[in-house]
């Protein structure tokens, strides 16, 4: 693969192919049996890319997987631009291990079957009644251009590859419906069999795997037809958490009585040259690959020519610099160039947005929520009416993925953020989207309505700034590794890029030839046995005698191992030892004049022996040794180079990393939210770190949303009385931005956010109080505040007070202090909301 995988797509690639092996075993068993693989995904999870590292591994191999090269896949979608789109994903993500020599077309053969090793690509459109893909029409008529159908292709590569057949079906929900409609109906035949729309006979393809977001449907559909069900589900916090969504979406709308189409376009133009702007200056200062973000305009369904050249006149204006060509559309009709108001507008389709980097502005109407998939789209206008709230809440959940496939740490805040301008909606109209987008379990991105970005305070001391991104905290790991060696190949490039060893990645490579060499000659008796064990294949002939009694005999004798084997060997041995270790270690072995032959025997043997642990300890040695070397001249670099480095030491085990808090140079919040049909302003709180710039309405101040806890408005009132408060934070939910806090619940290891940070002047400097106002009733309130409290003891340096509030019975508030001893082994013991009431009562104080 050429990307890393982050942990949730690893785990999700092992169990996808864990349940694709008993699939094939249980088809041994039966061959009746029939399996359907569930990948569930939400938006932004990378379902492609864990769907092509599965197919990497089944056609090349894993650790503990052989491979199986001649599997042939059968990969069914519901749209022609949709299979183009997929097919430039996975030859991106593969890295050239698979390779466009391996993409085919079911359109593009006429054979009796589809060849083993191959990956062929339909969309169920190619397969309707009227196709030229049928060699027997519907009517009997038999075509004179092909010799075998589409569908007799398929059926025939059921019957004979068998559990070597695998069927994926993208986009799964779509297709799985019980309606009749031939496009479900064409899917569904080819995945659950049964008679064709040109009226043969299907038989049920062994295995699917079906990929897609909202799997209700699909999961109903297998179960109806029988199928064994094997889920592989990627919770939608680990995707979020990975950074590979947007942190928030700003949806706004006109706040008044009045339509301003072109003023709303204008700000978004706007918007637009300033994400081009804070991009180029990430770029330049990080040195990651520059993003060109992108404008998408839904234009209205029966747009008129003088509609169009208005639009066209307000992007010039805003932006005269843009040229004809950075403009496109994407209309259904016509799939060509347009000309309106003397202007040419280029056609560019769906699937080609997102690589084509001279596109800065894309015209559509509704082409684009189907499969669509653009990074770098960060600014959607739509001109639709307020009735299209599920349309446009599908389109925004289309533009939450990140550009860089991480989170921007260090730059702009804009970065992180897409905006959604809706200028014929109300703020109750805009609620409709909102919940469109809540609902929908596929996308968890943090939703803004009315957002007032509100930037730092010059009323708190700029020292509070400095106090709050040093704040320890956690985050998940931001990379994985397959491996202790992979983790130092990627530090040494790292050390070597931001100039702090130069050489690194040499060095790395012979730190482990060296170990290799030393551990291969302590051990050299146990490597020459099993080396001339491999060279040698003992064959055991037993030799049955016929007469009056029976006689049996056997002999043994030692025979050469032939070369093809012994190269078997050593293929073996570069998938056991880590990274490019046997490679490095054969390469060594040749230049110091051993024969080829007898240096890959030797890797075998050593990679039979367990010689994967020395490397790997080799390697975490090797890691922490340049940890203690360059860690202080890494902590003298720019914020960049050290996000990217200091994760790159971390050699624990514990599911999150130790960090520290990433103070902001804006914080967006909400200004209004809509209660029982009314829109309702937020209340809004003086003293915070970030406030709303001047010249807005509540200018100096902060907005908080208390509606859902009127008791944290007086927490908040109660704190900000404190006569040595100098300002306060309101930790978010998620991101670099917040003190997060790891806590396990439910079998895993979570992260939450306490809600408020306060900083006070005391005798001996600036101190943090961290309050958390939170139902006690509520199931993972013990262990979060249990975590919260071992947090307190681990840094009693740092902070001055750790207190958790609650309302008990009868409507007080208690406090509970959480930096005494102790507390937070009585917190993991309170298993019910009584046991928690009790403590806040026995324990506690009142607020």
């Amino acid at each position: 693969m050429r990307f890393t995988l982050e942990d949730y797509q690893q785990t999700a690639v092992d169990r996808a192919l864990t349940a694709i092996g008993r699939a094939r075993r249980d088809f041994d068993e039966d061959s009746t049996e029939r399996t359907a693989v569930g990948l569930t995904a939400p938006t932004g999870a990378g379902k492609t890319v864990i769907a092509t590292a599965v197919l990497e591994s089944i056609y090349f191999g894993t650790e503990v997987q052989s491979a199986r090269p001649n599997t042939t896949v059968l990969w069914v979608t519901d749209d022609r631009s949709l299979n183009a789109q997929t097919i430039g994903k996975i030859l991106q993500a593969s890295g050239g291990r698979i390779d466009a020599n391996r993409v085919r077309f079911v359109g593009d053969t006429d054979e009796r079957t589809l060849e083993p090793g191959y990956i062929y690509f339909v969309h169920i459109q190619a397969l309707q009644r009227n196709s030229t893909l049928h060699a027997i029409r519907a009517d009997g008529a038999r075509s004179d251009r092909r010799t075998f159908g589409a569908w007799e292709m398929i059926a025939n590569t059921v019957r004979e590859r068998g559990k070597d057949f695998l069927v994926v079906w993208d986009e799964a929900h779509r297709g799985s419906g019980v309606s009749s409609n031939e496009r479900r109906s064409i899917a569904g035949t080819i995945v659950n069999g049964g008679t064709t729309n040109i009226g043969t006979q299907q038989p049920a393809a062994p295995i699917v795997l079906g990929i897609s977001a909202t799997p209700e449907r699909f999961q109903a559909a297998m179960s109806a037809a029988g199928r064994t069900m094997r889920p592989v589900e990627v919770p939608p916090a680990d995707v979020r958490d990975s950074g590979l969504l947007k942190d928030r979406i700003l949806i706004r709308n006109i706040a008044e009585e009045q339509r301003a189409d072109n003023t709303m376009l204008a700000l978004a133009v706007e918007d637009l040259r300033a994400s081009s702007i804070a991009w180029r200056a990430y770029h330049e200062a990080s040195g990651d690959r520059l993003v060109e973000p992108l404008l998408v305009v839904q234009v209205e369904p029966k747009v008129t020519d003088g509609r169009l050249v208005e639009i066209l006149t307000t992007l010039e204006s805003k932006w005269p610099e843009l040229s004809d060509y950075a403009v496109a559309h994407c209309f259904g009709d016509p799939h060509g160039p347009i000309s309106v108001g003397g202007k040419t507008v280029r056609y560019l389709p769906p699937e080609a947005i997102s690589d084509d980097d001279r596109a800065r502005v894309v015209l559509f109407k509704s082409a684009l929520t189907t499969g669509w998939d653009c990074p770098r789209a960060e600014v959607m206008v739509s001109f639709q009416g307020k009735d299209s709230y599920t349309e446009i809440a599908q389109l925004i959940g289309r533009l939450v993925r990140t550009p860089l496939a991480k989170r921007v740490d260090g730059g702009d805040d804009r970065l992180d953020e897409v905006v959604a301008y809706l200028p014929g909606y109300k703020t109750e109209h805009v609620q409709r989207v909102v919940n469109a987008l809540t609902d929908d379990e596929t996308v968890r991105v943090e939703i803004l309505i009315a957002p007032e970005v509100c930037s730092r305070s010059g009323d708190v001391p700029t020292a509070l700034f400095d106090v709050l991104d040093s704040i320890p905290s956690y985050e998940r790991p931001r990379v994985a590794f397959s491996s202790r060696t992979a983790q130092l190949m990627r530090l040494a490039a790292a050390l070597n890029e931001h100039d702090i060893l130069a050489g690194a990645s040499a060095k790395a490579k012979q730190w482990i030839v060296d170990q290799m060499r030393a551990a291969d000659r302590q051990r050299n008796t146990e490597v020459e046995a099993r080396f001339n064990d491999t060279l040698t294949l003992t064959v055991e002939t037993s030799v049955v005698g016929y007469g009056e009694v029976a006689m049996i005999s056997s002999e043994l004798s030692d025979v050469a191992t032939v070369e093809g084997d012994l190269d078997s060997y050593f293929v073996r041995a570069q998938r056991l030892l880590p990274d490019g270790s046997a490679a490095w270690y054969f390469n060594d072995l040749c230049d110091h004049g051993e024969d080829e032959i007898d240096a890959g025997v030797r890797l075998a043997a050593m990679a039979s022996l367990g010689f994967k642990d020395v490397i790997e300890q080799a390697a975490a040695d090797q890691i922490e040794t340049w940890r203690q070397a360059h860690a202080a001249a890494v902590a003298r670099k720019p914020r960049t180079v050290r996000d990217l480095v200091e994760p790159l030491w971390f050699l624990g085990t514990t599911a999150m990393h130790p960090t520290t808090i990433v103070a902001r140079s804006t914080y967006p919040a909400a200004t209004e939210k809509v209660i029982n049909g009314r829109t309702v302003a937020v209340d809004v709180f003086p003293r915070h770190l970030y406030v709303v710039r001047s010249g807005r309405s509540n200018a100096g101040l902060f907005p908080v949303d208390t509606y859902r806890s009127s008791w944290e408005r007086d927490v908040l009132e109660r704190e900000l009385g404190e006569q040595t408060l100098l300002g306060w934070y309101r930790n978010p939910s998620s991101g670099r931005h917040a003190l997060a806090v790891p806590y396990e619940y439910g079998g895993k290891t979570r992260l939450m956010h306490p809600d408020f940070l306060f900083f006070h002047q005391d005798d001996d400097g600036v101190n943090i109080d961290v309050v958390d106002p939170h139902r006690h009733d509520l199931s993972d309130a013990a262990p979060k505040w249990s975590a919260l409290a071992q947090y307190a003891q681990d840094h009693p340096d740092r902070l001055r007070r750790v207190i958790a509030v609650s309302k008990v019975t009868g409507g007080a508030l208690r406090a509970l202090d959480l930096r005494e001893p102790g507390m937070a082994d009585q917190l993991g013991a309170s298993t019910n909301p009584d046991l928690l009431e009790d403590l806040f009562v026995d324990r506690g104080y009142a607020y």
